[in-house]
């Protein structure tokens, strides 16, 4: 099934000028919001743009011995497809600026867009989603208590400037995952004397809002120019509220993986459509919306403070970092500092996961977190004396018979993110050996950094 690459060996040679932007184009311009354009485009939107040609050779220039990584999730391909865009009639030529990138840690923002031209008299206005870097998705768990987040009031300042410098053109306003989520909230708060302007949002496979804010006139009055794309699985697609007005295109990838837009199907101008969702995607929408309705906020907040904490405590910075220390799961289960927020993540997971996930958890934390099995947000102060009976674990699963299957070859990203499971299992192994035996306490070494056992007499 072709992709986003076939587009542009197919169409790049036809100008904006003969064929109108279309659904692809807003695709491609929002995994080209995740390149790093700082020093090379301008953050002032009223400047004169970079045309994109030039924008991928000083790019070149300046990673011409350290290719900065995309990190574990964002698709390892954005800057071959640039270089990509830059050879087309098509592309070649489409001014860039505007680009500002902004990560703050103190206010638990992530944020980044950019402003392309495409002609005379049309923008598209491309929000970044969510990047490698943990304050990032710390700030998109907060969207499920917070009226609304840094990002998204970055989101609206942004499109009122942009569109208070470039009167009397036709803007179009999308991003992938959270930079979908921005472009809806953007559009539907911006200034009124704006709106009339925006002719298409898209949302590509971006997580949805609040309830309020898809109930408000703000939002049904901008609904009929909303876009909702989302693959066959999607999962980040179909969290928190949104309408079902929305399209269900096919990927040729499995599970979470349809996120990745590189996944999509793609035929002329136009994503392959697929005739609905899959029952996975129904079933997990329906358990996380479930989960979610049993917390209050103050609940749900508790859970995604314990969570950052207990990730941050590592001193990691992004996803990747996690995945370089195979030490970094057994710190976070035996540091006493991190005993509250662990309960709280453990108990939060217990309660998500329903039944297979608290026998999955049961066989791999320290004893005293085993205890920990009451919903968020109640006491556990009594459980040492009523001692659960152990849940069934199938130790064995029948195989299936091998049958010769064709998978599409992995991108880069799934193959960094196969590294971090084994990274996470080998952790788990190392965990579980050392608590396999009743009788056996753990000793930490300071001077080599790495556990040992003794058997107590």
């Amino acid at each position: 099934m072709a992709n986003i690459f076939d587009y542009l060996d197919w169409r790049g040679d036809i100008p904006f000028s003969a064929s109108p932007m279309n659904e692809i184009d807003n695709l491609i311009f929002s995994e080209l919001c995740f390149m790093n354009f700082t020093d090379i485009v301008s953050s002032d939107v009223a400047a004169e743009g970079i045309p994109l040609r030039l924008a991928s050779q000083l790019y070149s220039q300046l990673h011409a011995k350290d290719a900065p990584s995309m990190g574990l999730i964002v698709p390892a391909d954005i800057p071959v497809l640039m270089r990509k865009m830059a050879e087309t009639e098509r592309f070649r030529n489409l001014l860039l600026r505007g680009y500002v990138d902004r990560i703050e840690e103190d206010t638990q923002k992530q944020f980044a867009a950019l402003t392309i031209e495409i002609s005379e008299d049309e923008l598209y206005v491309a929000y970044r989603g969510t990047d490698d870097t943990i304050v990032g998705w710390k700030e998109n768990f907060n969207m499920s208590f917070m009226q609304a987040v840094p990002a998204q009031l970055d989101a609206v300042e942004y499109l009122n400037r942009v569109a208070s410098n470039t009167k009397h053109k036709k803007i179009t306003v999308g991003g992938h995952s959270k930079g979908g989520n921005l472009a809806v909230y953007a559009s539907i708060c911006c200034d009124e004397c704006h709106k009339s302007r925006i002719v298409k949002v898209y949302s590509n496979d971006g997580p949805g809002y609040r309830r309020e804010v898809v109930e408000s006139e703000a939002y049904k009055s901008m609904e009929n120019r909303i876009v909702n794309i989302i693959p066959q699985s999607s999962v980040v697609g179909r969290l928190l509220e949104h309408t079902d007005q929305y399209r269900v295109v096919q990927s040729n990838a499995s599970g979470l993986w349809q996120h990745d837009g590189f996944s999509w199907g793609v035929l002329g101008t136009q994503f392959v459509a697929a005739p609905k969702l899959t029952a996975d995607s129904e079933r997990i929408e329906r358990m996380v919306k479930q989960w979610i309705d049993e917390m209050d906020e103050t609940q749900r907040e508790k859970l995604v403070d314990s969570i950052y904490r207990v990730l941050t405590s590592t001193n990691a910075k992004t996803l990747t970092d996690l995945t370089r220390d195979r030490n970094w799961l057994w710190h976070l289960l035996t540091d006493n500092e991190l005993s509250d927020s662990r309960k709280t993540v453990i108990a939060g997971l217990k309660q998500l996961t329903g039944e297979a996930g608290r026998v999955w958890i049961g066989s791999v934390l320290p004893a005293k977190s085993k205890r920990i099995s009451a919903p968020l947000g109640e006491n556990n102060g009594d459980q040492d004396e009523e001692k659960p009976k152990p849940l069934p674990v199938r130790t064995s699963i029948p195989k299936k018979p091998k049958t010769k299957k064709s998978k599409a070859p992995k991108t880069q990203a799934q193959r960094m993110t196969d590294k971090c499971y084994r990274a996470i299992r080998r952790s788990i192994k190392d965990v579980k050996d050392a608590l396999s035996l009743s009788n056996v306490s753990v000793r930490v070494s300071s001077k080599r950094g790495r556990h040992s056992s003794k058997t107590k007499k």
